[in-house]
């Protein structure tokens, strides 16, 4: 739409008065021209030299700076034999692939491997500029059985997605005239940082205190295997002997993979879930022709709304909507109700199979 005037409203239309809303909603939470920004960018890693000693190798984007970045992804590897001409495209080994497609199955491929970063000696002695340590990545080079690739490769050539670790945490934000410059002319006096940033993240190969490696990547695993039966507070068994499984325990668990552990506000919001309950439901199917129903499961959430203060429920029971979403079984559908911990009526979702609305 085009506004010929300088200034504009902009209304937004709610079916129910929220005082609480008014009360944590102001001005400054609105802001024009404004846009997100991922420290997340392509490098060619430093060339890395073949030996036989060695079953994988250490992906360095810069051997000058190794602190300052960090392997996000490795997006091609070329293996460089003994004259500049002769290289070999390496696929990587785990990723879905069509072998006609991609021309024949070459038997060569890359597998990566994430690992805890090792401290250096001087961080070692001195202590890290920061709590976030990150991780190395290394690659291997496999044929199509998972084994050594046997064929002369003097070098390799990585082409990678990186980030700068904790460095953005020590930017000088707000100092100068702009906090960024731009690689490319824009009609732009300045750029300047309104909120962040952000401190990373730990990958799940760097396991909490108190917790293996493997103990986490059994928790992972486990994941695979998901259905709503093990979301469901159930009572097995009967009289004295009966037990109370708790779903809303498995849930927790669940989210506590995925949420960011070193944020107490997650850690908050996740001990919120009190109950999860799962109940068959029959609803319409909008489907061409004669009137169809189909059942289905309602998911019923818990959540203890002392422990979302200043944000609410509703936007993790959006997230979890979505996620039961994708566990339902074939020829089923799911209904998300997420209820405050008096009972009362957060949101009930429209029942949806996948990713797709039902109703």
């Amino acid at each position: 739409a085009r506004c010929d005037s300088a200034e504009a409203d902009v209304v937004f239309l709610f079916d129910q008065e929220r005082p609480e809303l008014e009360n944590v909603v102001e001005n400054d939470h609105v802001a024009l021209h404004c846009t997100p920004a991922v420290n997340l960018f392509p490098r060619r890693a430093d060339r890395i030299f073949v030996t036989e000693r060695f079953s994988e190798y250490q992906v360095t984007p810069d051997r000058t700076r190794p602190l300052d970045f960090e392997v996000y992804a490795v997006n091609a590897v070329t293996g460089i034999g003994a004259q500049a001409e002769d290289q070999t495209v390496f696929r990587p080994f785990f990723a879905a692939r069509d072998t006609d497609a991609a021309g024949g199955d070459t038997g060569a491929y890359f597998a990566t491997n994430r690992v805890p970063r090792t401290l250096s000696e001087r961080e070692q002695r001195a202590g890290r500029r920061s709590s976030y340590a990150g991780s190395d990545v290394y690659v291997s080079l496999v044929d199509s059985s998972n084994a050594p690739y046997s064929q002369e490769i003097r070098q390799l050539s990585i082409e990678t997605l990186c980030t700068n670790r904790d460095l953005p945490l020590h930017m000088p934000v707000g100092r100068t005239d702009t906090d960024f410059t731009l690689e490319i002319g824009a009609p732009v006096a300045s750029t300047r940082v309104v909120a962040g940033p952000t401190a990373p993240r730990s990958s799940h190969v760097d396991p909490k205190p108190g917790q293996s490696e493997g103990d986490l990547a059994w928790r992972l695993i486990s994941h695979l295997s998901l259905n709503y039966l093990s979301l469901s507070d159930t009572t097995v068994g009967h009289g004295a002997s009966s037990q109370r499984t708790e779903g809303a325990s498995a849930l927790r668990d669940i989210l506590r993979l995925y949420g960011d552990r070193g944020d107490p506000v997650v850690r908050k919001q996740v001990e919120g879930i009190r109950s999860v309950t799962v109940e068959p439901i029959t609803r319409r199917i909008q489907t061409p022709g004669p009137i169809v129903f189909g059942r289905g499961l309602e998911v019923g959430v818990v959540l203890d709304e002392a422990n979302f203060e200043g944000t609410g429920p509703f936007l993790l029971g959006a997230v979890l909507d979505h996620f039961f979403a994708r566990y339902v079984s074939l020829n089923s559908f799911t209904e998300t109700v997420v209820r405050g911990s008096e009972r009362q009526l957060v949101m009930r979702w429209p029942a949806r199979i996948g990713r797709r609305s039902l109703l």
